[in-house]
């Protein structure tokens, strides 16, 4: 009768199971796909020197959102900082940059929110709803200042109208647009469409901006003593 020889069979106690806190710090070296998910090699080494480990399934997903172009402004935010560093000093600019919106005090009692927000990304991967958030978005910074959104204004800049992604894109656009703005009651106080037909790219882009002026059901929140409303 032949022996069969003992077989150690080593069981991975992380296989098949979430890649928690422990399992990252346990696997060092596994592969992770943060170039996919939009992540430079050292944006990705930066994360780990950050964590003292590889960051988790999760926590990559999340470092990879807050650090995109659209949340952290990577590669605008340099341009954008100037408008901070170079506005002229003025009594009336109530909140500037770093605030949810711009206030402006246009007399002793009355101030003036204004809100400008691009959508390119998220209203090319899902038109509707990344145009409606967009929309959503300046409403509630609108709001966070303590003030009242009145009127939206949309300019569209679309490629060339013969491009198949704007046909793509634009009626979902328009539709997300209209849908947000008519469940906030907000009416579109101007609005323009153009395109560049040399342009046969499928980058466009939507402005759009909220506006407040006073009114007596607005809800207020502690201002300079300049100023006794946002709107």
């Amino acid at each position: 009768m032949t022996t069969q020889p003992e077989v150690t069979v080593v069981v991975d106690e992380f296989d098949g199971g979430p890649d928690t806190v422990q399992r990252a710090a346990a696997t060092p070296e596994e592969l992770q796909p943060y170039a996919e998910l939009g992540l430079r090699d050292d944006e990705y080494e930066r994360i780990r020197e950050v964590l003292g480990r590889r960051p988790t399934q999760s926590e990559l997903a999340m470092y990879s959102i807050m650090w995109s172009e659209h949340c952290s402004y990577k590669s605008s935010k340099v341009h954008l900082r100037q408008f901070g560093e170079k506005v002229p000093p003025s009594d009336k600019l109530l909140a500037g940059i770093g605030e949810n919106a711009g206030v402006i005090q246009v007399s002793d009692d009355i101030a003036v929110t204004f809100k400008v927000e691009s959508h390119n990304h998220p209203s090319y991967v899902e038109p509707y709803q990344g145009a409606a958030t967009g929309v959503g978005g300046i409403v509630r910074d609108i709001l966070a200042m303590g003030a009242r959104p009145v009127a939206v204004m949309d300019p569209l800049r679309f490629g060339a109208a013969d491009h198949e992604d704007t046909a793509r894109v634009l009626p979902g656009v328009v539709s997300g647009i209209g849908g947000m703005e008519t469940a906030s009651a907000c009416p579109t106080s101007a609005a323009r469409s153009s395109s560049t037909p040399a342009t046969r790219a499928t980058r466009w882009s939507t402005r759009s901006a909220s506006a407040c002026c006073r009114s007596t059901a607005c809800k207020t929140r502690p201002l300079p003593a300049r100023a006794t409303s946002w709107c």
